[in-house]
């Protein structure tokens, strides 16, 4: 196997387990949505902040792999980029079917990735809403009744008042 190829087939296997553990935080967030736990929601994005770093450098590392594997192997895609496709066609086949697992390995978790992605920003939105209607429904039942007092003066009251704390 060329060095480069299986350079690159770690860092694929790398960032996988990566994006095992960014799902599994994904997990977390749900469960903490759920509850209404906005401390725990933080924690979680602070540590998936890190690991998505970890992703970056990665993915840098791969980009400059990639060109040294396009000028080494004088490989001309005509879309420009090397793909994991143009290597997996330019290699023998036993490596070809190594790199292809890899690939295929780490699209699966970047679909469930995204997937819970997607029912977590879901369950927010409806948390979101849902905080929206109540707040309205408080702000309509507060009124203010008027009357005149023993004194023939006009008094206004508050009645069920609401009061917001704008720190939560």
């Amino acid at each position: 196997m060329h060095q480069a190829v299986f350079k690159l087939e770690n860092i694929m296997n790398l960032e996988r387990e990566i994006y095992q553990e960014i799902y599994r935080i994904e997990e977390e967030k749900s469960e903490a949505i759920i509850k209404k736990s906005g401390k725990i929601i933080e924690e979680l994005s602070v540590s998936q902040e890190k690991l998505l770093g970890k992703i970056e450098s990665l993915e840098h590392e791969r980009i400059k792999l990639m060109e040294s594997y396009k000028k080494s192997h004088k490989l001309h895609p005509p879309h420009g980029d090397v793909t994991l496709q143009d290597v997996i066609d330019s290699t023998d086949s036993k490596t070809a079917f190594s790199l292809k697992e890899a690939g295929i390995e780490l699209k699966r978790i970047l679909l469930k990735v995204k997937s819970i992605q997607d029912l977590n920003s879901r369950l927010i939105k409806d948390n979101m809403e849902f905080y929206d209607i109540l707040i309205s429904g408080l702000k309509n039942s507060s009124t203010l009744r008027s009357g005149y007092g023993r004194d023939g003066k006009e008094q206004g009251r508050v009645f069920n008042p609401v009061l917001f704390n704008i720190k939560a």
